[in-house]
């Protein structure tokens, strides 16, 4: 278990009532069901029940060498469903692709998604430069500085580890978050509040990071996978 919020059996039970909603829309569609117009939209919700299923996976414990693959699969399927707005969901697809370490024809392929729709954000290009070491400078401007702006000073170097460790216990997880208190939920919504981007900008960085390795939020066999 890497989760300490919830046990085993509350994530085999996730999963499962999870795959089970991605098969009834996979039917509706072999079926022909899904009207032309929605086929989209609803490939874009399965895509998000298995980002949220490899989340819950990796809370329970999963093998990282499995998750990579099922991480793969579904960066694969991304560009079909992109949402340009959707950053929380764009931030973490990257951030996951820096941790797992993607090779370059994904990271093309992600660099076109975000010059397409004409996103401009110096945290995701300064994820995704790191993949094929480009080393073009990047503006500092953010879509949102308020909610980033410790993992920028940190990449500048003003601070060391102790910024990380403010942003995961300060920052990251707040009321403001459409996630928050997802672990007292009645339904079975939590799959996990690991900080991807954290992780991300540690390792990018080479940060020396024992200090947090039990950290709350901080994913840290990923980061040294």
């Amino acid at each position: 278990m890497r989760d300490h919020l919830k046990d085993v059996d509350y994530f085999i039970t996730f999963i499962d009532e999870e795959l089970s909603r991605i098969d009834r829309f996979a039917l509706q569609l072999e079926r022909g069901e899904i009207a032309p117009e929605r086929i989209i939209p609803v490939k874009a919700v399965m895509h998000d029940l298995r980002l949220g299923i490899l989340t819950a996976k990796y809370s329970k414990g999963d093998d990282l060498s499995l998750l990579e693959q099922e991480y793969l699969s579904i960066l694969d399927e991304w560009e079909e469903v992109w949402v340009p707005d959707y950053y929380n969901k764009n931030l973490k697809m990257i951030s996951l692709a820096v941790l797992f370490k993607v090779d370059s024809i994904f990271e093309a392929k992600i660099r076109q998604m975000l010059e397409k729709s004409g996103i401009k954000d110096w945290l995701l290009g300064f994820l995704l430069n790191s993949l094929d070491n480009n080393s073009d400078v990047l503006s500092k401007d953010m879509l949102f500085p308020k909610s980033f702006h410790t993992l920028q000073e940190l990449v500048f170097g003003e601070g060391g580890i102790e910024l990380l460790d403010r942003y995961l216990s300060k920052e990251w997880y707040n009321k403001d978050c459409g996630c928050y208190r997802a672990h007292k939920s009645r339904c079975n919504v939590y799959y996990g509040y690991w900080s991807f981007d954290a992780g991300a900008i540690a390792k990018i960085l080479g940060l020396h990071d024992d200090s947090l390795k039990a950290k709350r939020y901080y994913p840290y066999d990923l980061v040294h996978y």
